[in-house]
């Protein structure tokens, strides 16, 4: 598979954008059902008289997003690795007809040759249909790096 990427096919600064998502109401209440049944995402009609007027999603439904775009913009190029850990803001509410789209960003790529591997942090942003941010989060990863290059 040639289209498999490595640690070391990042450049610093290297910008990935994503595609981007609709939240539904409908999704942001069955989410919330299966996973945070809070009223405030749960329950439309108690969810009316909150200061946001309807359900909001709730933060890991919006990481879960985020995730899914990352996915389908970046991780699933790499054969492998694993996450070390985020950190992760919720910066505004996800409310029923945004759009969500964004980007990771290259921060840093330390290579362990004698891992054959590289610890990888990257930055990111989910932003609605008016550019405002949702989400901002830093991700440390360990990757491999490509066998045979030097």
């Amino acid at each position: 598979m040639s289209n498999i990427q490595y640690a070391d096919d990042l450049a610093v600064g290297q910008r990935i954008e994503f595609g981007q998502h609709t939240v539904s109401q409908e999704e942001i209440v069955e989410y919330a059902k299966l996973w945070d049944p809070l009223f405030i995402h749960a329950d439309p009609v108690a969810a009316e008289l909150s200061p946001f007027g309807s359900v909001i999603a709730s933060g890991i439904h919006t990481l879960a997003i985020y995730q899914r775009l990352a996915v389908q913009a970046f991780w699933s190029g790499f054969k492998g690795g694993i996450g070390r850990g985020f950190e992760i803001n919720f910066r505004r509410p996800v409310l029923p007809g945004n759009t969500l789209s964004g980007h990771l960003l290259v921060e840093s790529v330390t290579p362990r040759p004698e891992r054959n591997d590289a610890t990888v942090t990257l930055s990111a942003k989910l932003v609605n249909e008016d550019a405002d941010v949702v989400l901002e989060l830093i991700n440390r990863s360990v990757l491999p790096l490509s066998p045979g290059r030097s």
